[in-house]
């Protein structure tokens, strides 16, 4: 399964690689969007900080090693992306962002207990220029940790100011889309285990990992706001596909920017089998494909620098940038039109406005 570039061929148009290149009304459309996001987070992403730490005094537990250990990972900072989707989805759908307040805050914290969780299994010793939790306080805690993070966001989901059947029918969605994304996190390990993983495996993993979280903030707030089925729907397949665009982004971010973790290809000396390195396992030849194989399955810290800049060769040299390039233009595309559907101009503009800022952090590659 494939929607992106033939192996070996740069497909990436234009100058600067990107379709729409130089275009005023993309250009526009991020800037709104990030204006108007940057309103909505100054004015309730306070609220919603306050929410999450609010939920450790409601467990009290607010001084407990759980509130340190939960404190203490909150305080690496981040966009607090998957808090706002819920409040952008609320505004564009005309209602007051305040009623997806709650809703945010269950986002957020069900994000960052699998961020712990990952951490302990992929072996990660720093994010965002911090020490991981499992790093600072040890594996068993961190684990404690995530777990807990789980239970809080069940909390916070019943916070939502919606009538009970509403409520009911969110905190159902939450457990639905947890199991996804943690289903996402094992099919990564089956694809790990795998000497020759497909594109639709890798897909079919990211979907899940990834993009479920994008399919509950945007598609669960127009739900518990009371929306009609055909809005719920055309903002779970936007929501999809952005979500998509994003893990893809991601895995090339790792490699070609910075994601603010401990070192440049940090996928690579993980093992993961990343977009990039599908790619290219399902288009080397043996040799080629033998010896990234021996790579990604070395020990985290037997992975060299010069390893990663061999591996990053051997991508560019078999096109798998190229295609991760072109799969992100056509996941975007993809976004727009479920959204499109919908003929909501708000909706439009806010999916249009998200795609940008996702792709913004590797402009100079797309």
């Amino acid at each position: 399964m494939s929607t992106g570039a033939e192996s070996g061929k740069d497909t990436r148009g234009g100058p600067t690689g990107r379709p729409d290149a130089g275009d005023p009304s993309a250009t526009a459309a991020k800037q709104a969007f990030l204006t108007h996001l940057e309103e909505l987070r100054g004015r309730y992403l306070p609220e919603v900080l306050f929410l999450l730490d609010d939920v450790l005094r409601e467990a009290e537990l607010a001084r407990s090693g759980l509130a340190e250990m939960c404190r203490y990972h909150f305080e690496t900072g981040g966009k607090r992306l998957r808090a706002l989707l819920p409040l952008l989805v609320a505004d564009c759908l005309g209602e007051d962002p305040a009623k997806a307040v709650a809703m945010g805050a269950a986002c957020e914290m069900l994000h960052n207990a699998t961020l712990v969780h990952d951490d302990v299994q992929d072996g990660d010793e720093a994010r965002r220029g911090r020490e991981t939790v499992w790093h600072r306080f040890g594996v068993a805690r961190a684990i404690n940790l995530g777990d807990a993070m789980f239970y809080f966001t069940l909390l916070l989901a019943q916070r939502a100011p919606v009538d009970g059947e509403r409520r009911e029918a969110l905190a159902r969605r939450m457990l639905t889309e947890t199991l996804r994304v943690i289903d996402g996190q094992e099919q990564e390990f089956a694809l790990r285990a795998s000497a020759r993983p497909s594109m639709e495996q890798y897909l079919d993993m990211i979907e899940a990992k990834t993009a479920r979280f994008f399919v509950l903030g945007m598609a669960g707030s127009a739900e518990m706001l009371g929306r009609e089925p055909a809005v719920v729907e055309g903002l779970t397949e936007g929501a999809r596909h952005l979500g998509i665009l994003f893990q893809i982004q991601d895995d090339v971010l790792d490699l070609y920017g910075d994601k603010g973790r401990d070192q440049r290809g940090s996928d690579i000396a993980e093992g993961k089998r990343s977009v990039l390195a599908v790619h290219a396992l399902e288009n080397a030849a043996p040799d080629d494909a033998g010896w990234l194989l021996e790579v990604l399955d070395k020990e985290r810290a037997a992975t060299s620098s010069a390893d990663v800049e061999r591996v990053a060769g051997l991508f560019e040299r078999l096109g798998s940038l190229s295609f991760a390039v072109k799969e992100m233009h056509a996941r975007r595309q993809a976004a727009l039109t479920a959204i499109g559907t919908l003929k909501q101009p708000r909706l439009s503009a806010m999916m249009q406005g998200i795609s940008e800022t996702v792709l913004e952090p590797i402009r100079d590659l797309v």
